[in-house]
């Protein structure tokens, strides 16, 4: 399917209420708002003299194809109740500590199967974005990697370039094993607190997209209170945020207007 959001559509997720359980489960609610992207530039002009020759150096950027980005905030409570949603006992958390999860498929994931991703589900992954990791410098493989990008680690050094240890579900994900990407604060600088990782539930061998049995990876954003806690983590737009995540979306065809199509992803979060 031809899919279609793209990074510069950065929406906040405000308000995301959850209660905590022995599983990732579903937040109980979750707002969308603030919706924008990366502006067009106007042109900027230069003469003509017939006769000269004249050396032209251009800085431009362009919207990623490849990436919808998400940031935002979190409350939620630890609760002691029933299948009916009928609380014995609960507690506020005024510093959620956890992961948020976001994955392309209705199925639910295996949690107790949870490890890092791999190199052929990274490129499995590419395949469904249309993104070449040879040519494209925001695809799937040159973005999260284990260790850091490369690109990353050239412009801003390697300081910040990992991931801790966390658990999901019962599973134990060791520190700096499974590709990573770091979100940016206001100094557009690596955050020390905004990483991301990349999970599969291995469930499901990676396979050539369109099948009836794709597999697909697990977008995995570290609550900054992880890192942070009980203080508040700037954000790349000058506010706080208690997360900041990236999730792959194929922009390749339409960009704008009614041809343009989206994908739908499903989230989960996990309070420790």
């Amino acid at each position: 399917m031809n899919q279609k959001i793209i990074l510069g559509f950065v929406i906040a997720l405000l308000s995301l209420s959850i209660y905590v359980s022995a599983l990732p489960s579903g937040p109980r609610t979750l707002d969308r708002s603030n919706e924008d992207r990366w502006p067009l530039w106007d042109p900027i002009s230069t003469t003509a003299i017939a006769g000269n020759l004249t050396e032209l150096t251009f800085n431009a950027s362009t919207i990623t194809r490849t990436y919808q980005g998400y940031y935002g905030n979190i409350t939620g409570r630890i609760v002691l109740g029933d299948s009916n949603n009928l609380t014995l006992y609960d507690w506020s958390l005024y510093s959620p500590q956890g992961e948020i999860y976001a994955v392309r498929s209705a199925l639910v994931p295996s949690w107790e199967h949870v490890s890092c991703a791999s190199y052929p589900e990274l490129q499995s992954e590419d395949l469904r974005l249309n993104a070449n990791e040879t040519i494209d410098e925001d695809a799937i493989n040159n973005t999260f990697v284990v260790g850091g990008a490369t690109d990353q680690a050239e412009r801003f050094g390697a300081a910040q370039l990992f991931h801790p240890q966390f658990w999901v579900a019962n599973q134990s994900i060791t520190a700096n094993q499974c590709p990573v990407a770091v979100m940016y604060n206001s100094t557009s600088q690596p955050s020390p607190y905004f990483k991301e990782v990349l999970l599969s539930d291995n469930t499901n061998v990676p396979v050539t997209p369109g099948t009836s049995q794709e597999g697909f990876v697990i977008y995995t954003a570290i609550i900054a209170h992880t890192l942070n806690p009980f203080a508040e983590s700037d954000g790349f737009n000058n506010r706080n945020h208690d997360f900041e995540m990236l999730v792959g979306e194929d922009g390749h065809g339409a960009e704008i207007g009614s041809t343009a199509t989206t994908s739908t992803y499903w989230f989960y979060v996990e309070l420790d």
